[in-house]
């Protein structure tokens, strides 16, 4: 088989993948709980994970180059048993039988794509700009993409709110599942363990469509700011960290994003 023909062939699932990076005002990834709390002893917990402009409305479903997790109260980190591979999202689902706060998490960790111009069009392809001698490269980057939620089974506990160290995330200097209407969230953002400051954070309401943010908070020297929880409704977070400078792995730069959803419950729930 040729590698034009190969190229062809895997263009659609690279789209699928490569949809949400491509240009600056591109659309995000979101990963939605079944619910945020639950006051029962033992919950069935499910989620979707999509791409789309109109949230939270599905676009398309991510590529099988992505994996999902779910981090205990324990700090455990162990793949959903349950698992959907749809053309508009994927759905995972697990049994939740110990209290406490749990992080859901869907990765895909450190993959170099290049851009290649075939035929006029372009077209991306797993692999490095050495990869492709033989055909016409725009650019190569290394990507780093993360979203995740925080789901709590009786009463929140904190061990899953701590930093993990990836390239680019957002932290929560307050529980998410306390969040109210009326009050407000701090937020840490950072890069290898180090706060980012001057981060943009955009914040999307539900229902929201388009590109435009609902609202921005931007980091300070610490990599902090905070969020105005106004209205009660799920919410989504997302920030992105490019940079355009030929690497040492082979590529012209990378590429970080990470969204968070969390959800502001009214002060009776």
């Amino acid at each position: 088989m040729s590698r034009r023909t190969k190229t062809i062939e895997i263009f659609l699932l690279a789209l699928v993948t490569f949809g949400v990076q491509t240009a600056a005002h591109a659309h995000y990834q979101w990963l939605s709980p079944n619910f945020f709390v639950d006051s029962r002893e033992k919950a069935w917990l499910s989620f979707d994970h999509t791409f789309g402009d109109q949230r939270f409305h599905p676009d398309s479903g991510p590529s099988s180059y992505y994996r999902w997790w779910i981090v205990g109260p324990d700090g455990l980190r162990r793949s959903f048993p349950n698992m959907y591979l749809g053309k508009t999202k994927t759905v995972g689902e697990v049994e939740l039988t110990e209290p406490g706060t749990y992080r859901l998490e869907a990765e895909e960790a450190f993959m170099s794509w290049t851009l290649l111009k075939i035929d006029g069009k372009d077209v991306w392809q797993p692999g490095r700009r050495d990869d492709f001698t033989d055909s016409e490269v725009v650019s190569s980057r290394l990507y780093f993409n993360k979203s995740m939620a925080y789901v709590t089974l009786g009463t929140e506990t904190d061990s899953v709110l701590e930093m993990s160290g990836d390239p680019l995330e957002i932290l929560f200097s307050d529980h998410p599942n306390k969040a109210r209407p009326g009050g407000s969230l701090g937020i840490r953002v950072m890069a290898n363990g180090a706060p980012l400051a001057n981060q943009e954070v955009n914040i999307f309401a539900e229902g929201g469509s388009g590109h435009d943010a609902t609202d921005v908070c931007t980091t300070d020297k610490q990599g902090q700011c905070r969020i105005r929880t106004k209205t009660t409704g799920r919410f989504l977070l997302a920030t992105r960290r490019t940079l355009d400078e030929p690497q040492g792995d082979g590529t012209d730069g990378y590429s970080h994003s990470v969204t968070v959803m969390f959800e502001v419950r009214d002060s009776s729930n």
